[in-house]
Order: C-alpha cells, then structure tokens, then sequence
C-alpha cells in the first residue's frame, strides 16, 4: 500500500450530510415487462440512501436525473449532463454545475447486462463549506424468481463518491477574484472490482470489493487503497439483503478488524433464477485502522451492478 499522498489529501476531507431512505427510489423507463415481481421490501436503507429519493436512468438514451439531492440544482429533480470523461469501466458517468461558483455533483449509474433487471446509482457533491451531500438508490424491476439450491458467483465492478476532492478537471472556471473559501470542488471517485458469492440453499451471501484505489487526486497520484469484506448475511424471500463492511483482515495482519464495522451494505438480486445483482455501500472510513494514510473522517458511498 501507498503511504505517499496523506498530506495532499488530509485537508480536501468534507463531512457527510443527508438522510432519509425512499420506497422505489430508482425509475428505470422501459424496463418494465408487464409481469409483476414478488412482494418485497425494496426501501433502500437510509443509511445507504442518505440524501438522493430517487433516480432516473436510462443507459440507451444515456440521461440521468437525481431527485433529492441537496444543492445539486436550481430543481428536484435535477437532469444531469454526460460526463464520458469521468466514466469508470461498467459504470456512466453524469455531473451537473450551475455556475462556476455553485457545487458540483457527480453520479454514477448502472444496469445489469443479462436482462437489465437490477439498476444502481450513487451522486455526491463537492465542497465548499465543510460539508458534502451524497447518497445511493438500487432497483429491481420486471419478474424475479430465487434458487432454493446452489451456490452463484456474481462478479464485476465497484465505483464509488468520497469526500475528498478529485484534480476536478469538470470544474467550471470560478469568477475572478472569487475568495478560495468559496471556490466549488469536484468530488473523488473510487473504483474497484467487486466477487459476491450466493448460497441459495443456505439463504446467504457474502462478498469482496478487492484492487481498490483513487486516482483522481489533485497530484493525479494513484491511491491504493484496502480491500473490502461484504460480511455474511440473509438473503430474504423477496431477494433483499443488507449487512455490515469490515477491511480485509489478510491486508491488516498486525491489526485486529475482523469483527469491527466500517459501514453498511444492501442490496437485491434480480432476474430468473437471480441472475443479477444490485447492490450499494457506505463506508464511514476507509484507508485503513490507525489511518495509516493519514486520512481522518473519510467517507465514501458506492455501488455494484454484477452478473453470474
């Protein structure tokens, strides 16, 4: 693991703020088969959905809007522009700015590809003002039916929203003479790759997000950074799941973290036979215990869209 950029990094930390979950939070047009999914619980958790209700996503189209989000626009919803230069393998990337001194908001969407049927987004703004805005919705939609044996590997990609700046080369220009105190920052982003494991016998599922790093920093440096456990949990009858996040204890052998939480997990398996997965996450720190990156009050919320 790097240790090189704990300095470039320690003062771009924002604090996190937001709340308050919503029922059927993802609107995904055209996807709907006519048949109706079993009987579930499809609130994301508010710890997961944190500031955004609800978001639009079609990936034909490639357009995005994100409802709730605080100070993402001049409306609720807000339609967010194609941002092909931000994107992360399997994921679009959108953002939006008013102006060059507004916030900036970056999102990332997703659907599967076997028959679309799970679909997930993450948004967060940057600074200023010490504070970000952020939060992540997934969705099924069309018919579902779950395995009752069996074991199924889900693989794919990992994105994620921090509260730290990026090199922010979205930015608008900000206005001469604007105080740095007030200048907008673009948001960091995190990728990875992520292995869910399934056991449909069992009704469990458990998981990594693994090779995981930032490279958006304002020195353009790579930051690696440690892996994840998706800790053991039941998967419901209507295919619904939410658990706890600990870092890997293999990348910690001096360290003691199995057993302690670094943040939240969710999700829902979608298609025949649950073919695919949606899923989201919310770290409430994440370079490791004791900070050996120099990063203190870190956050990051992201996403998984996987396939068998």
């Amino acid at each position: 693991m790097k240790h090189i950029v704990a300095g470039l990094m320690a003062a771009a930390l924002l604090g996190g703020c937001g709340g308050g979950g919503s029922s059927n939070p993802f609107d995904n047009p055209g996807e709907d088969d006519g048949t109706t999914a079993p009987p579930t619980d499809t609130t994301v958790p508010t710890e997961i959905s944190q500031d955004v209700t609800r978001v639009e996503f079609d990936p034909a189209t490639q357009t995005l809007t994100v409802e709730g989000l605080t100070f993402d626009g001049t409306t609720d919803p807000v339609t967010y522009n194609r941002a092909v230069a931000l994107d992360v393998p399997g994921y679009q990337a959108y953002s939006i700015q008013q102006d060059g001194a507004s916030r900036h908001s970056t999102a990332f969407a997703a659907q599967s590809q076997t028959s679309g049927a799970v679909t997930a987004g993450v948004a967060a703004t940057g600074g200023p003002r010490n504070r970000l805005f952020t939060g992540a919705v997934f969705e099924r939609t069309g018919s579902y039916t779950q395995p009752t044996t069996g074991e199924v590997v889900y693989t794919g990609r990992y994105v994620g929203l921090t509260n730290l700046d990026s090199q922010g080369g979205d930015l608008l220009p900000p206005p001469v003479g604007l105080a740095p105190e007030l200048i907008p920052t673009q948001a960091a982003s995190t990728q990875g790759d992520v292995v869910l494991r399934a056991n449909f016998g069992d009704r469990a599922v458990e998981g990594n997000i693994i090779n995981r790093r930032i490279s958006e920093t304002p020195g353009g440096v790579v930051i690696n950074l440690p892996s994840l456990v998706l800790i053991n949990t039941q998967i419901t009858e209507g295919g619904t799941f939410s658990g706890t996040v600990e870092y890997d204890q293999t990348g910690f052998p001096a360290d003691r973290v199995t057993g302690t939480s670094i943040g939240s997990s969710a999700g829902i398996f979608g298609g025949i036979d649950a073919t695919e997965v949606a899923g989201a996450i919310k770290l409430n720190e994440f370079d490791g215990p004791g900070n050996p990156l120099g990063l203190t009050n870190e956050s990051e919320t992201g996403i998984f869209v996987l396939d068998r």
